[in-house]
């Protein structure tokens, strides 16, 4: 009877802590995920590529409209200063 009852608890132990093989729907969902997570990573490194190159853009035009401001201010001084005579 004790042997018995022991083969039967040794083999719950081996059942209930035997290998888990995932759902074939588990493994798809995480596929998914994955591959939903790649796309968002591709978007970001993308989306930062382009702030990168709008920020430069910005630079540049700001460094432009610095320089015509300090024309427009070089020309008015010349108007003044010529009419001034």
């Amino acid at each position: 009877m004790k042997k018995i009852l022991a083969v039967l608890l040794l083999a719950i132990v081996l059942i209930g802590c035997g290998p888990k093989m995932a759902k074939q729907e588990t493994l798809d969902a995480l596929a998914e995920a994955r591959a939903a997570l790649d796309a968002a990573q591709a978007k970001i490194a993308e989306l930062e590529d382009t702030l990168a190159d709008l920020q430069a853009q910005k630079s540049a035009l700001t460094d432009e409209i610095s320089g015509l401001e300090q024309d427009i201010a070089d020309l008015e001084m010349k108007i003044d200063t010529r009419c001034n005579k």
